[in-house]
C-alpha cells in the first residue's frame, strides 16, 4: 500500500501544476480548502444557465483534454486575482465533472497528498434508478480513501435538497439519498465506480440501460447514451485514470467534433468484442473495484495492453 500512496502523491502528465508552484506551495493542504478552490475556478457547462449569467467565449477550453495546468492558466487569464478566491460563474473556466475532479486531484498531489480521479456513475444527478456518467476525486486522509465531489457547490446541493423536499410522491430511498449527500465525503450509496458497475452488469445484478447519460442522444447522432457499451467506456476511462491518464468524458470528444473510433475498445459494438477482450475488461474491472495494494498489477496491465491507452 505504501507504494500506491507514493505513486498517487506525485503528479501525472495531466495533473502537473508546474507553472503554479508558488501558488500550490502557499495553498493550505486542508481538503476543504482544496475542494473550495477547485469549485471556485470551474463552472459546469450543464449548470451554467441556472446561475443566470452570460458566458464568454474565452471561458471555454480550446483543448479537448485540458490539463489541470491548462485550467489554471485559463483561469488566470479570465480574471487577474488570487486563484484561491471564489469567482462569479461568468469568470470561471467552463468544464465538466472531469475538470473538477482533475483539478482537485492535481492540487492534492501538489501538496504531497495521495489523490486519484475516479470515473463512474452518480445516483444524485439523475432520476430515481438511473446512474449518471460522473467523475469524483479520492484523496488519502491518512487512514482511508475519501471521495469528494467539488462540482457540487452550495447552489447545486440546495437544488437537490429542494427537489427532495418539494416533490410529491418521491421515492423515499431516493429522497433519503439526496438529503444525505455530502460532497466532502461521497459514499458508495451516491457514487459507483466504473469497475464495480461493470462487475454488477456482468454478474446480472445491474441493468445496463440504467447507466449512462440523461441527454438527448439524437443531438449527437446516436441511438442511445446508455447501456453496456457506455459502461465499458467508463470502465476504460476509470482504469486509465488509475494510471494517472485522466482523459475526457464520452460527450466531450463529440462536442469537439471528434470521435472515439481510434480507441477500439471504446468504439467497438458489443458483438465485436472477442472473448479475449471481455477477459481483459473483466480483469481491469476487478482492479478498478478493488485497487488498493494492487498498483504493480494495475500499471503492468495498462502498460502491456495498448488497447487500454486512452485518447487525449
Amino acid at each position: 500500500m505504501t507504494s500506491d500512496l507514493k505513486y498517487y502523491a506525485l503528479p501525472g502528465p495531466l495533473t502537473d501544476l508546474k507553472d503554479f508552484q508558488d501558488f500550490t506551495d502557499w495553498l493550505s493542504p486542508e481538503p476543504r480548502i482544496i475542494f473550495q478552490v477547485a469549485q471556485g475556478l470551474i463552472v459546469h457547462d450543464m449548470w451554467i444557465e441556472r446561475y443566470s449569467v452570460k458566458t464568454k467565449p474565452r471561458q471555454k477550453s480550446v483543448k479537448c483534454s485540458p490539463s489541470a495546468n491548462d485550467i489554471l492558466v485559463q483561469a488566470s487569464k479570465l480574471k487577474s486575482m488570487s486563484l484561491a478566491l471564489p469567482r462569479s460563474p461568468d469568470e470561471r473556466v467552463i468544464g465538466c465533472c472531469r475538470e473538477f475532479s482533475l483539478l482537485a486531484t492535481a492540487l492534492f498531489r501538489a501538496k504531497g497528498i495521495p489523490a486519484r480521479a475516479r470515473c463512474g456513475f452518480a445516483l444524485y444527478l439523475a432520476y430515481p434508478g438511473f446512474c449518471e456518467d460522473h467523475w469524483v476525486c479520492e484523496y488519502w486522509d491518512g487512514k482511508n480513501w475519501v471521495a469528494i465531489d467539488p462540482q457540487i457547490d452550495p447552489f447545486q446541493q440546495s437544488s437537490f435538497q429542494n427537489y427532495a423536499n418539494t416533490q410529491k410522491n418521491i421515492d423515499p430511498e431516493y429522497k433519503k439519498m439526496l438529503l444525505s449527500l455530502n460532497p466532502l465525503n461521497i459514499s458508495s450509496k451516491h457514487f459507483v465506480d466504473a469497475g464495480t458497475a461493470w462487475k454488477m452488469y456482468r454478474e446480472g445484478k445491474a441493468d445496463p440501460d440504467k447507466f449512462g447519460i440523461g441527454a438527448d442522444p439524437k443531438e449527437f447522432g446516436l441511438k442511445t447514451l446508455y447501456g453496456s457499451w457506455f459502461m465499458r467506456g467508463q470502465l476504460l476511462r476509470d482504469f486509465a485514470a488509475l494510471n494517472k491518464v485522466e482523459t475526457v468524458p464520452f460527450l466531450v470528444r463529440l462536442e469537439m467534433k471528434l470521435d472515439w473510433t481510434p480507441w477500439r475498445l471504446v468504439a467497438a459494438s458489443d458483438d465485436q468484442l472477442t472473448d479475449k477482450d471481455l477477459t481483459l475488461l473483466d480483469a481491469i474491472a476487478d482492479l478498478c473495484a478493488k485497487p488498493d495494494g494492487r498498483l504493480t498489477e494495475i500499471n503492468k496491465t495498462f502498460q502491456s495492453n495498448s488497447d487500454l491507452h486512452p485518447l487525449l
